[in-house]
């Protein structure tokens, strides 16, 4: 199975991570694969918890289940098998079985982040039974198709822009992950790499002089953070709908969220629909939510809650945490993909 293990490994690291951050090493024995958490490679104050961390590890087993399926192999999945350890995530074993037609398989190496403007056209009837099919488990999925609600998520949504220019912290630890050029992006593998920004040539400049933190500072006091979250507020709310999970709030969760986002992410490519991860906000209220609001002043706490709250309102949700938010739609193809490291397998 050695061949195989690789093949499904490979499947797996194709999923999507904070900032391409990739927080994962593997311990393979026999026909069993553990997946460590390696929650260091994410941002803390977006990474509440480490929910970031569960969230990919779960993307990453749906990859694993769906490749090893299309290789012959039954999947059972042991969400934090040891309780005294929480380094490890997941261990997945593997059976013989017969190979399976997995319509999805060929959409793993296809997947990308698309922050393109989409196109303002609905879902047809097949797509949203697609997407809406995919709901397995843990998690709730709501999809906003209203122009209205979509415009107010997408506002609120761009909120992360304002508190993550101005405040330093986040600034530079954004900034610190940024792949600048292609030499750089494929030297390291990880990282945001700015093509996959959609950034114009003005645009471009203007955000390498905002990676300098005096000059964001500066510029801050002019109004470029508020400036840059109205013109990133159309791109959030553009596409034929605002997708959002809820769950229950506990940690296990989280990786259900993750599997159910990936299965809804390869639907979305198999029928050439693009699809945008836009979560900030959400994250950074688990985190205040949770007592942890040490990073942030009073200014962006009230407008981390008010744009939370306003997303809360527009997608109905009362009780339930919003574990995961995105946009769904028709794009013109991603400008540029990020690359992905070798799996890290322990001995």
């Amino acid at each position: 199975m050695d061949e195989n293990i690789k093949k499904i490994l490979w499947a797996g690291v194709q999923a999507p991570s904070g900032d391409n951050s990739q927080p994962w090493k593997f311990k393979v024995k026999d026909n069993a694969i553990l997946i460590l958490n390696l929650p260091e490679k994410d941002n803390p104050i977006f990474n509440f918890r480490g929910r970031g961390t569960l969230v990919a590890h779960g993307a990453l087993i749906e990859n694993m289940v769906i490749a090893a399926s299309s290789l012959g192999y039954r999947s059972k999945v042991d969400v934090f098998p040891d309780k005294e350890d929480p380094g490890v995530t997941a261990k997945v074993i593997f059976e013989k079985d017969y190979p399976r037609h997995e319509q999805l398989y060929g959409a793993i190496s296809e997947r990308a982040t698309n922050r393109k403007v989409y196109m303002d056209k609905s879902f047809t009837p097949q797509q949203r039974n697609r997407i809406t099919g995919s709901v397995k488990g843990e998690g709730k999925l709501i999809l906003i198709e209203d122009a209205l609600k979509k415009a107010i998520i997408g506002k609120a949504t761009a909120v992360n822009e304002i508190v993550m220019l101005e405040n330093r912290q986040l600034h530079d630890y954004f900034f610190g992950d940024i792949r600048w050029t292609s030499k750089d992006e494929l030297e390291k593998k990880s990282g945001l790499y700015l093509e996959t920004m959609e950034l114009t040539p003005p645009q471009k400049a203007v955000f390498k002089v905002l990676s300098y933190w005096p000059a964001a500072r500066a510029l801050n006091s002019l109004g470029i953070a508020k400036f840059i979250a109205r013109e990133n507020s159309k791109v959030y709310s553009s596409g034929s709908a605002m997708g959002a999970i809820t769950v229950p709030d506990n940690d296990e969760a989280f990786v259900g969220v993750g599997r159910l986002m990936e299965r809804i992410w390869l639907e979305a490519t198999d029928m050439n629909l693009s699809m945008h991860l836009i979560t900030g906000v959400i994250y950074l209220m688990q985190g205040i939510l949770g007592g942890e609001s040490r990073y942030f002043s009073d200014k962006h706490i009230s407008i981390i809650k008010e744009a939370y709250e306003d997303i809360r309102t527009a997608l109905g949700v009362e009780n339930e945490t919003i574990a995961m938010l995105f946009r769904i739609g028709y794009g013109d193809k991603p400008s540029a993909r990020s690359s992905r490291l070798e799996p890290v397998i322990l001995n």
